[in-house]
């Protein structure tokens, strides 16, 4: 075989392995001269290009077979691949795979740059988010880790998000009914309150009222008269207090806007406090979904006056009829570090306002600053 021969042989090893074609091999001829055995050594690489493409191809269906949003970048932020199933759930004309990432990772208050430093010294992160297209929201499990390839080097990272919305329905519903259930159990012992041992304490004021009369000029006695009405005064007014915080019959009466008014004057009252007030006159609503909300403002306020050093309380509503209603509470205090609310038992508060939203599918905006104060947004579908 001539030197010719042999060269044209590698040309066409050369085009076939660049045409993807590694099952390709160039016949050696049997002097094995030096153009020999590069023709045996691209043979050679030829099978360990075809063993590596069965790899690819094999991780290629795994990779499309999952149920989870699967996208990966690489280590200069460039979308590498996504799934199948990140690209049915975005099937729009206009999808720009960057640019859902970016929305996505927004959803939870993520960027890409938080989480890259969030992963500086571990390999996963876990966070919530919701993903959103043309037809349907769901909540999602994010789960991001590095990429990181056989010889330890950095390749960039992987995006799975799981649905988790069937979870969260659930979820939410449990939260409802414990709500419920306790709001329910809230209002019988208010009534029992009430009904008992308040019509008991009127009573007793109204005895010792008749009493002050038999007891004329007599000193002594009228002033245990009038120290014994002083006391059954304030555990009249105490006991009203404490059926008002249970259920505010205010809210069952005149409902929502009418109730958060007569709790922004209560504090007025209390404490030397400015309020700046915007609440439009709104139909009734959802009457569980009107207590969750007043319930919501009420442990705002109350948090502001026990830990936020505030003098003013801003609080306003915007209603869309069959829409949503949206509540905005804003206080002028110290404010805090968020990443407290990150810590077990520093955080119950938070908690609860972000359950009782859950319970109604409302969406929870947490924002506070050191010195600049404490502010939610709570946006509720009706």
């Amino acid at each position: 075989m001539s030197d010719k021969d042999q060269i044209n042989r590698i040309s066409e090893l050369l085009l076939e392995y660049s045409a993807g074609n590694y099952s390709f091999k160039a016949e050696i001829g049997e002097d094995l001269n030096e153009l020999d055995m590069i023709i045996s050594g691209i043979n050679m690489l030829g099978e360990e290009l075809e063993s590596s493409n069965v790899s690819t191809e094999y991780f290629s269906s795994i990779f499309n077979a999952v149920s989870d949003l699967v996208i990966i970048i690489d280590k200069n932020d460039e979308v590498k691949d996504a799934n199948e199933a990140f690209s049915k759930f975005f099937s729009s004309k206009d999808f720009n795979y960057k640019e859902t990432l970016d929305a996505v990772l927004e959803n939870s208050g993520n960027s890409l740059k938080s989480i890259k430093a969030k992963l500086e010294n571990k390999r996963l992160y876990q966070f919530e988010t919701w993903l959103r297209n043309d037809h349907v929201r769901i909540d999602v499990v994010a789960l991001v880790s590095k990429i990181i390839n056989r010889f330890d080097e950095f390749e960039g990272y992987l995006f799975s998000f799981r649905d988790v919305s069937a979870e969260k329905e659930s979820e939410k519903a449990v939260l409802k009914a414990i709500f419920i259930t306790q709001q329910n159990e809230q209002k019988r012992v208010a009534d029992d309150l009430h009904d008992s041992l308040g019509q008991e304490l009127s009573m007793t004021k109204l005895m010792l009222s008749h009493l002050k009369k038999e007891v004329g000029e007599e000193e002594k006695a009228l002033k245990l008269v009038n120290t014994c009405s002083e006391i059954m005064e304030g555990s009249i007014k105490h006991l009203r207090e404490i059926c008002f915080n249970l259920m505010p019959g205010v809210l069952n009466r005149g409902g929502l806007g009418i109730a958060l008014k007569d709790l922004v004057s209560r504090l007025e009252r209390q404490n030397d406090f400015k309020t700046i007030i915007a609440l439009p006159d709104i139909p009734r609503i959802d009457p569980e979904l009107e207590v969750a909300i007043y319930r919501i403002a009420q442990e705002f306020i109350n948090n502001m006056i026990k830990h936020s050093n505030a003098d003013e309380l801003e609080l306003t509503l915007d209603f869309k009829e069959n829409e949503s209603i949206k509540i905005h509470l804003k206080d002028n205090g110290q404010g805090f570090n968020m990443q407290e609310l990150e810590k077990v038992g520093e955080n119950r508060g938070y908690s609860n306002l972000k359950s009782k939203t859950q319970a109604f599918n409302g969406e929870l905006v947490y924002k506070s600053e050191i010195g600049k104060g404490t502010f939610i947004i709570l946006d509720f579908p009706l």
